[in-house]
């Protein structure tokens, strides 16, 4: 049943921290959306890890952001996957890094773009490398600068292909080297030209030899002077020579003036036959 009468004589709407926190957290066994949102945001100070999980996960669509923002940090520990997809995404917008840093890496499976969106920058200092190997790659797709450089270094340990080529272009704004060297080799892959040329030329310096190696052709024709004055010499990097796949692109990101020579060929007569000597 909903929760007890007894248990909030005067109405959900009326609900303090005190009283939550002294509730048995199967009270909110069968809590319905409705009902947690009817809940004052304040109130969810009383909130723990074991009421979050015994609450139904369709019932975090009554959640908003003044409500998230009032809840422990240690209460997101009962959060899973299905709790998360359940949540408005604008309710995100109550995190902050220690709620994140508390949530179980699984739960992340939920996220998405939207949510992403909605986060305050600065939550994402809670991220680490399990959590971001969990999130659905789409959900990349809400990063920004601000929230990327906000991330712990080691947290980009959880990086991937199909998540790198998610984000934003923009969003690489906010890359370091010690981010880059955290990031697997693979992920790499997942580079493109508009998300290269977004980079600070020195987070180039997180670059290895396995890194280099993975960099998408294409990708090459972001990449700046400076970018490759970066690369750390063990990393061999080796630019693409005239006719290798990317180098257009590669020579012209160079220099913007350099222009692909070629040579006219005449025409012969079909019957000709090349002189040897």
């Amino acid at each position: 049943m909903p929760i007890s009468p007894d248990l909030a004589p005067n109405g959900l709407d009326t609900l303090t921290a005190e009283e939550i926190a002294a509730m048995p957290a199967d009270a909110f066994a069968e809590l319905t959306p409705e009902e947690l949102a009817s809940i004052p945001a304040d109130a969810m100070g009383g909130m723990s890890a074991d009421m979050m999980a015994a609450m139904p996960a369709d019932a975090m669509g009554g959640m908003s952001a003044d409500m998230m923002a009032a809840m422990p940090a240690d209460a997101m520990g009962g959060m899973d996957a299905s709790m998360m997809a359940a949540m408005p995404a604008d309710a995100m917008g109550g995190m902050d890094a220690g709620m994140m840093a508390a949530m179980p890496a699984d739960a992340m499976g939920g996220m998405d773009a939207g949510m992403m969106n909605a986060m305050p920058a600065d939550a994402m200092g809670g991220m680490d490398a399990d959590m971001m190997s969990a999130m659905p790659a789409a959900a990349m797709g809400g990063m920004d600068a601000d929230m990327m450089t906000a991330m712990p270094a080691a947290a980009m340990g959880g990086m991937d292909a199909d998540m790198m080529s998610a984000m934003p272009a923009a969003a690489m704004g906010g890359m370091d080297a010690d981010m880059m060297s955290a990031c697997p080799a693979d992920a790499i892959g997942g580079m493109d030209a508009d998300m290269m040329f977004a980079m600070p030329a020195d987070a180039m310096g997180g670059m290895d030899a396995g890194m280099v190696a993975a960099i998408p052709a294409d990708a090459l024709g972001g990449m700046s002077a400076d970018m490759v004055a970066s690369i750390p010499a063990d990393a061999n990097f080796v630019a693409p020579t005239i006719g290798s796949p990317g180098f257009e692109a590669f020579d012209t990101a160079q220099s913007p003036d350099f222009v692909v020579p070629t040579i006219d060929q005449p025409d012969f007569p079909t019957d000709f036959v090349a002189p040897t000597f």
